[in-house]
């Protein structure tokens, strides 16, 4: 049985400057990365998970990063200096994927278990046991994974996996991830993959200083959270809330069910939980999540919402999210920020993964970003009032057919919107009110639906909600405005 070691086989799918997609082990990635423009894999989960990974060695090899200068001077040559990665090939075995030995990222107390799962538990989108097919059809014990695509599926199980379903014995827990619900992935990009690393590559973690590296999971296996007490970075980044031991590869070749090349698959696996990670005492600040503080006090990450069960598809949530990272104080060298979301609804009856970029102005400061942020809030406070502003003031009904009639038309305006951020958060005012008439279209549309009819009283009323929308003209200051005279007063 080969051993399909992630140091040498082929499994990364890469994007080079030049057009060129190719599939290259993890040495190679590292020597090439100033060659390469991303990670080419069309789920931005699996972009996000192969960069902390990436990432993640990095600290391993090297532990803390280099100061500015030595970065840049990287940046010219092109390149990691290749000394940096002996410990990778002195460890090697660390990066086993199968074989008699030491696996990554995977529990060897489960080697003699007989695998009672499919592997398609390793990845999201791949249907398993009851959950529905929906657009892709897979079997299980017929459909399988080839050794790349379970590598894939193992790296995502520290950054995105979820409570578990009723697969997984009671005894061992369904517990998600360290980040619990997976929260938004903030991460700078660069305009390559060795950029990209080196702006991610901090010393300070936040703001609580040179944070503890610790080991990380393919050096010491089935790694424990401590409980109580800050979470070492490396201990974090790569913890995988499940205990997996892959099965064998079967013959003849056939299909992989997520990437579809022809190639030996592992159908079965051991794929169990952990036991509950839930304590008080325990301190973990993720360097790639935004962190808010809630209304007594404590710091939550910035998590998606349920876009398909919201009645206007969360039009909104884009804005308070961007708020949110700008007031987050990051630092200020990074100039676009990648921001990748993961839900989950009902175990998996569907699942939402989107992505989007945030350009920030290269000439910003935090007062700016910080005026941004507010300007940010009161653009979707505004969209989330339109439904309240058309109703008419002389009416005594309740008017339920607004709500549905405005959540119809504005995701359409607010993807419009969302398209030239750029602009907006470089522009002044008056950008901002450019966008707000991207809604006069939309609203005309609505107008003739709920105010139909020839007499003067419905084409006054389809004026006035043709004329809704958000008002960002700032508020004058509270001194500013006109206090109202009392009787007899001066």
């Amino acid at each position: 049985m080969g051993e399909f070691n992630l140091l040498d086989e082929p499994w990364i799918a890469v994007l080079y400057h030049d057009g060129r997609s190719e599939r290259l082990g993890l040495l190679q990635t590292l020597k090439e990365a100033g060659d390469i423009r991303q990670i080419a894999a069309s789920n931005p989960m699996d972009r996000v998970a192969l960069l902390r990974f990436v990432l993640a060695v990095l600290y391993w090899c090297r532990g803390n990063p280099p100061g500015q200068e030595e970065k840049d001077r990287i940046l010219v040559e092109g390149g990691f200096p290749a000394k940096w990665f002996d410990k990778l090939k002195q460890q090697e075995d660390c990066f086993n994927l199968l074989g008699k030995g030491k696996r990554f990222y995977q529990n060897k107390a489960y080697e003699r278990r007989t695998p009672e799962h499919t592997t398609d538990y390793l990845i999201h989108e791949v249907p398993s046991g009851t959950n529905k097919w929906h657009f892709r059809h897979a079997t299980d014990g017929m459909d399988g994974l080839c050794p790349a695509c379970c590598a894939m599926g193992l790296i995502r199980l520290p950054v995105f996996a979820t409570s578990g379903g009723r697969g997984m014995s009671s005894s061992t827990g369904k517990s998600p991830g360290i980040n619990s619900k997976p929260p938004l992935y903030v991460l700078p990009i660069g305009k390559s993959l060795l950029a990209t690393l080196l702006l991610s590559w901090h010393t300070r973690n936040h703001e609580l200083g040179t944070p503890e590296l610790g080991t990380p999971e393919w050096e010491t296996p089935s790694n424990k959270l401590p409980q109580s007490g800050a979470v070492p970075l490396l201990t974090g980044m790569t913890w995988p809330p499940r205990s997996v031991w892959l099965g064998d590869l079967e013959a003849p070749e056939s299909v992989c069910v997520c990437c579809g090349r022809q190639e030996r698959l592992i159908r079965q696996c051991v794929f169990d939980g952990k036991g509950t990670s839930k304590t008080e005492g325990r301190v973990w600040n993720d360097p790639h999540v935004v962190y808010e503080l809630s209304k007594d006090g404590k710091a939550l990450p910035l998590q998606t919402s349920d876009a398909l069960g919201a009645t206007d598809a969360a039009a909104g949530r884009w804005a308070r999210q961007f708020a949110a990272i700008l007031r987050a104080q990051r630092p200020r060298e990074e100039r676009t920020l990648w921001v990748v979301g993961f839900s989950t609804v009902q175990n998996d009856k569907y699942l939402e993964a989107t992505e989007c970029y945030l350009p920030r102005p290269c000439s910003s400061q935090q007062e700016q970003e910080q005026e941004l942020a507010a300007v940010l809030e009161r653009w979707q406070k505004e969209g989330m009032n339109l439904s309240h502003q058309m109703h008419p003031k002389s009416s005594s009904r309740k008017h339920v057919e607004i709500r549905p009639a405005v959540d119809a038309v504005r995701p359409h305006v607010e993807a419009m919107v969302t398209a030239e951020i750029g602009n907006l958060l470089g522009g002044d005012q008056q950008a901002w009110k450019h966008a707000a008439r991207a809604y006069h279209p939309m609203m005309e549309a609505v107008a003739g639906s709920l105010s139909p009819g020839f007499t003067t009283r419905a084409l006054q009323r389809r004026i006035e909600i043709a004329r809704v929308v958000p008002n960002m003209t700032p508020k004058p200051p509270i001194e500013a405005r006109k206090t109202k005279r009392t009787k007899g007063g001066e």
